[in-house]
């Protein structure tokens, strides 16, 4: 009997691991990023709360309802659950945060041109969130970021992705430097992005136009640490106005993967 309960908690089935899933359970809300979630198979969810009007519209794009057992309530009674700064349009959905994605799960050897993101300590789940967006927006393959200093998986980073969670990776390594030199391994040539760097952007994309490449992406403020710069095969400059100090690293990486899909195709 011993042996069948250790067996059942190494395997998850355990009540701990049972209250250790409730406490990492959270809401997703809006109408886009609750869409999202339900269409993803990997995506397990307990409760879907609904306005009148959010269930109507969900049934016109989704059809029937009834398999999601969807609890119709009012708006007041969802911003009381979520709070007043959740802009939930009348959907909530509690999910268990999605399967971990490793380094293993990317394919380089895809002749389809996706760029990788990779994110040296960016914290505001807001930043991430819109970063995963751009990168599903820009025909990007996966974003990469740290296990820790980078937020966790919320509805905050869900909303600001626009539900772009559900599709793009988010994948978390413990030594983004250690992951960098896996991937050059592949083949993969890694642009970072430095206001003080040696070469434009649009200098760096025409000369890596017919490889893999991923954008190296370091925090507001601080920017690469030193040992990310020196895994970086190129260390690039976006020109902006000399009246701003520097671009918001969401804004930053949609320059980057939208620049990268114009040159590569004007390449081709």
């Amino acid at each position: 009997m011993q042996d069948k309960i250790i067996r059942k908690k190494r395997l998850g089935l355990g009540k701990n691991s049972n209250r250790k899933k409730a406490r990492n359970r959270y809401w997703v809300f809006g109408y886009h990023p609750v869409k999202a979630a339900l269409l993803n198979p990997n995506r397990v969810f307990h409760r879907l709360i609904l306005t009148q009007n959010a269930a109507n519209k969900l049934q016109k794009d989704m059809g029937t309802l009834d398999h999601l057992k969807p609890e119709i309530r009012s708006s007041k009674f969802i911003a009381d659950l979520l709070g007043s700064d959740a802009t939930h349009q009348g959907f909530a959905l509690e999910v268990e945060p999605l399967p971990e994605y490793g380094l293993s799960s990317l394919d380089l050897t895809d002749v389809t041109f996706k760029p990788v993101v990779l994110l040296d300590q960016v914290t505001d789940p807001q930043n991430v969130g819109a970063i995963l967006r751009s990168t599903e927006a820009f025909f990007g393959k996966a974003v990469i970021t740290t296990s820790r200093n980078t937020p966790v998986e919320s509805g905050v980073l869900a909303k600001a992705s626009s539900g772009a969670i559900e599709r793009i990776p988010l994948i978390r390594v413990s030594n983004l430097s250690v992951a960098m030199k896996a991937l050059k391994d592949k083949g993969c040539w890694l642009i970072g992005l430095d206001p003080l760097g040696e070469d434009e952007l649009e200098n760096v994309l025409q000369a890596t136009s017919d490889v893999n490449i991923g954008f190296v992406m370091g925090a507001e403020g601080r920017g690469l640490r030193e040992s990310v710069r020196n895994q970086c095969d190129y260390l690039a400059k976006i020109t902006i106005s000399s009246t701003i100090d520097s671009l918001n690293v969401s804004n930053a990486t949609s320059i980057c993967l939208y620049s990268a899909h114009v040159i590569r195709n004007r390449s081709n």
